[in-house]
């Protein structure tokens, strides 16, 4: 009887810290949408650019060079665009995450939102910081 009673107890309370593990997965899963997207965007922008370059080869290096400028800037502001949406429908996701009292689950994805950010702006970082030019 008293194993039953343990049973009982101690059944809801893992319940409970297993929906919130599951819960802040989850919400770190909505986070990092964004930076997979774009990450999925430029790899598909770099393929398009080898393709297009392997095409244009008999055509000549300008061709070639301007077929590169023009997949890449169209890849770039593609990514761009699909980085926003991702990140105003992560934002939203949230908000209702919030209202509904999921605070866990809605911490986990701001602080994934926040790494994703992170990263995409870790390359501008570096530029900025490290020296273009070896010193003297």
């Amino acid at each position: 009887m008293s194993s039953q009673m343990y049973d009982a107890f101690q059944g809801p309370a893992q319940n409970r810290a297993s929906q919130q593990h599951d819960s802040v997965l989850r919400g770190i899963v909505a986070g990092f949408i964004p930076l997979v997207l774009l990450l999925v965007v430029a790899a598909i922008t770099i393929l398009l650019t080898a393709l297009a370059r392997q095409l244009l080869a008999s055509s000549g290096f300008f061709a070639q060079q301007q077929a590169s400028v023009i997949v890449l800037v169209v890849g770039l502001l593609v990514a761009l665009v699909v980085y926003i949406i991702a990140i105003v429908r992560t934002l939203r996701k949230i908000t209702s995450w919030q209202r509904n009292s999921m605070i866990n689950q809605a911490r986990s994805a701001l602080i994934a939102l926040g790494v994703t950010a992170l990263v995409v702006l870790l390359p501008v970082i570096l530029a900025v910081v490290l020296p273009q030019n070896p010193a003297p």
